[in-house]
């Protein structure tokens, strides 16, 4: 960890090169896409990964020798993450590995260069506490691991770029940030899972909507869209006979609105509100998770309230971007997101143990080609 963020702090400094990552699904919701944005806020130069990168690929985000590309793959098997970091090390850039598998192919091409995150440490002992067990299929794990780590990692880079800690310090600020985060999501959830009637009605919709083959919408923005919606609809996916999903205002993903479907909007702030005050208009159930009373907790039919920052003003998402508007680092500017990430993949598991679903039945809803 010292020696990734001494890397950076000098690749920063040599003003030469740019960052770019490589990563796949919720390992690039949860922890490429989270590192990068820090990354970009602290002016590291950065090629920020959009969910297109696969499809249309950016055109300044060419790889040359001065570059860096920094890989996210627990398996450290995912075909198109190791090809990037084939060609990138072929290109003679440093290439770095977040993975849980230090005898992969990712991990052998970065050499010396990998930071192990184990997928499952632990894991049996913790659950050796609960009955009936927790769902966490496919690398739930491991992935809520890489967000918890890339968001402390973030916070220690930080500090020591700004000057606050000397880099030897930086594992002790890492280890510190990832317990606050921690220990405040637990304390979270025990609050959150109290509001039982929305959560039974929630979960309720969601099997109504699973059965009836009516479309769930989705909504988010920034933070709680990589952290929070993005992930849980893939999980919605992956279902057998999945549920019918859409991405409100998203191409091409959303689809029309309409009575007798739902839709989850996730917003701290509740600036989202103008959205929601058009789904309601279409008759479509509206549920929230936001982090206080405000305008659209007041909109919705399902109101779940998960703590985070009250902010001063409620302005405009897109306009706050504009402007250059960038959350607190860790832990006081993440707490409702990673609080909220925990939250959906309970009620994930909530679902799938009405339904029946088994992990091997998420394995065949998979996807098995890229």
């Amino acid at each position: 960890m010292v020696k990734f963020i001494e890397f950076i702090q000098a690749f920063k400094e040599k003003g030469k090169g740019k960052i770019h990552f490589a990563a796949r699904g919720r390992s690039l919701y949860l922890g490429a896409r989270t590192l990068a944005s820090r990354m970009v806020q602290l002016n590291i130069p950065t090629v920020y990964p959009t969910l297109e990168d696969h499809i249309t690929y950016n055109p300044t985000a060419t790889i040359t020798g001065d570059d860096c590309v920094i890989c996210f793959s627990t398996s450290g098997e995912t075909a198109s993450v190791v090809k990037k970091a084939s060609f990138a090390k072929s290109m003679g850039c440093d290439v770095i590995a977040f993975t849980a598998n230090i005898d992969s192919t990712l991990a052998k091409i970065a050499g010396k260069n990998v930071i192990l995150l184990p997928a499952h440490s632990g894991k049996d002992e913790v659950l050796k506490k609960y009955d009936p067990k927790p769902f966490t299929p496919l690398g739930t794990t491991s992935e809520y691991t890489q967000l918890i780590f890339a968001e402390a990692l973030a916070r220690a880079l930080k500090d020591v770029i700004e000057g606050e800690v000397d880099s030897s310090n930086a594992p002790q600020i890492l280890e510190k940030t990832a317990k606050r985060m921690l220990n405040k999501a637990k304390r979270n959830m025990e609050n959150s899972f109290k509001q039982c009637e929305e959560i039974i009605s929630l979960i309720s919709n969601l099997l109504l909507k699973y059965y009836s083959q009516q479309t769930v919408h989705l909504y988010a923005r920034g933070k709680s869209f990589d952290m929070v919606i993005g992930p849980f609809k893939m999980r919605l996916d992956q279902i057998p006979h999945a549920f019918v999903t859409g991405i409100l205002d998203f191409e091409p993903l959303n689809r029309p609105v309409r009575k007798g479907q739902i839709c989850i909007m996730v917003s701290g702030s509740g600036a989202v509100y103008p959205l929601a005050e058009r789904v309601i208009e279409t008759g479509c159930m509206l549920a929230s998770v936001t982090s206080y009373e405000n305008k659209l907790y007041e909109l919705s039919h399902i109101r779940i309230i998960i703590p985070g920052r009250k902010p001063e003003t409620v302005e405009d998402w897109d306009i706050r971007q504009w402007k250059g508007f960038r959350s607190e680092f860790a832990p006081e500017g993440i707490e409702f997101e990673i609080s909220a990430a925990a939250f959906f993949d309970g009620i994930f598991g909530g679902l799938a143990s009405y339904i029946g679903i088994t992990e091997d039945d998420m394995r065949m809803g998979h996807a098995n080609i890229q």
